[in-house]
């Protein structure tokens, strides 16, 4: 008789798209490798709706004022909105703990929990001890770096996943032992991100919105909420050089994914607009450089497919974004820019200077090899108490 998956929760949260789109990745790694885990995915933001500090006072979600926050560009409030969601949470923490603890006892005892999001893993750690105890709260970074107080990694945490030795440094500073941290070789990534033949699929995408295989392709993508300035900033790219082409993924936002259209409609067949879409990968395939803001999923992304990127690093770049600025320039993977208005020139400095866009796609080669979502699945394995994949 086959024994039954090791049941995994793992709790995300849809402020942004990153941490849901972790989730995904991992669900489907795991369907692939065929470990034996069943991983339970669940919203956080669900499952504590009563205790939602933000919603009592100002009847706005969390979620809906972070994506809000996005989708008008008002990043400047990140921070503040940070500070007054820990001292709700500081003020609110046996209220929410013992809610969150009641909900766990309520369900079977998990082999181990997982956690993709921040802000809250010091509430899962007390909860989880308080229902299940001995069962282990994995976290897994879904930045490249921590924002620290209270935000990734806290002291107690039983497995700290990161991905760069800044966040390694970060966890230990913080009191994580060392024997506690996983280092894996990236971002967690979907595994379409990992498949071959992303050459012959660039370049049926570029026959299909008819670009040309010489034709320069920027690639547009600014997280799954999309940003305002895409759409100005897809203007003053097609003006700045007749031959360039752009691909614009504007992801959930439908406002702007129509102002997008619009705008390919009197482009010349020089601007595809995409909406949400899984063909992201085929996108990067096709592109010769990305611009987008310096989230952590598309960066890897982008560095999965060795594309050289062009973000911008100013006020309002949200805080746990800034070290991913430092990482871009420090590893010469690309150009950072103050404002959106510079970005065309980047892109035609790119563009012309061949030498340094091959020094560039140097520094992406030589990169180590993004394996991380299946490392990840084999640290929930593990930490699960079951035997890991043996694709690595």
């Amino acid at each position: 008789m086959l024994s039954r998956p090791a049941e995994v929760l793992l709790f995300t949260i849809d402020a942004g798209g990153g941490h849901r789109a972790a989730a995904r990745a991992l669900q489907a790694a795991v369907e692939e490798t065929g470990v034996p885990v069943r991983l339970r995915v669940l919203s956080f933001q669900e499952t504590l709706l009563p205790l939602d500090v933000l919603k009592r006072v100002t009847g706005v979600s969390l979620e809906d004022a972070y994506n809000a926050i996005l989708r008008h560009h008002w990043n400047a409030f990140m921070v503040p909105l940070l500070r007054v969601m820990h001292a709700g949470i500081r003020l609110r923490r046996r209220a929410i703990v013992r809610t969150l603890a009641a909900w766990l006892r309520a369900q079977p005892r998990p082999a181990a929990v997982v956690s993709v999001f921040p802000n809250f893993n010091g509430i899962i750690k007390d909860a989880l001890a308080a229902a299940h105890p001995g069962v282990p709260l994995v976290v897994v970074l879904t930045d490249l770096a921590d924002f620290p107080p209270r935000f990734w990694i806290e002291p107690g945490i039983d497995r700290v996943v990161v991905a760069t030795d800044e966040a390694r440094r970060q966890a230990l500073a913080i009191g994580v032992p060392e024997g506690r941290v996983s280092c894996v070789s990236g971002m967690v990534l979907h595994p379409r991100f990992h498949r071959g033949g992303r050459e012959d699929a660039g370049l049926r995408l570029r026959t299909e919105l008819r670009f040309a295989p010489d034709d320069f392709v920027v690639a547009l993508l600014f997280g799954g909420k999309g940003s305002p300035e895409m759409l100005p900033l897809a203007e003053r790219l097609l003006a700045a050089d007749e031959t360039v082409r752009v691909v614009a993924i504007s992801g959930d936002n439908r406002p702007l994914h129509e102002r997008l259209t619009t705008l390919a409609a009197r482009s010349a067949g020089r601007l595809a607009a995409l909406g949400f879409t899984d063909r992201v990968a085929d996108v990067l395939a096709a592109a010769d450089v990305l611009v987008t803001k310096p989230g952590p999923g598309s960066l890897s992304e982008a560095f999965q497919h060795r594309v050289p990127v062009v973000v911008t690093r100013n006020v309002h770049t949200i805080p746990q974004e800034r070290f991913n600025t430092d990482f871009v320039r420090g590893r010469g993977l690309g150009a950072v820019v103050r404002h959106w208005s510079e970005i065309p020139d980047a892109v035609r400095t790119l563009r012309a200077d061949r030498e340094g866009r091959a020094a560039i796609r140097a520094h992406l080669a030589a990169l180590p090899p993004n394996r991380a979502v299946y490392e990840v699945v084999d640290v929930i394995a593990r930490e699960a108490g079951v035997t890991p994949s043996s694709r690595l």
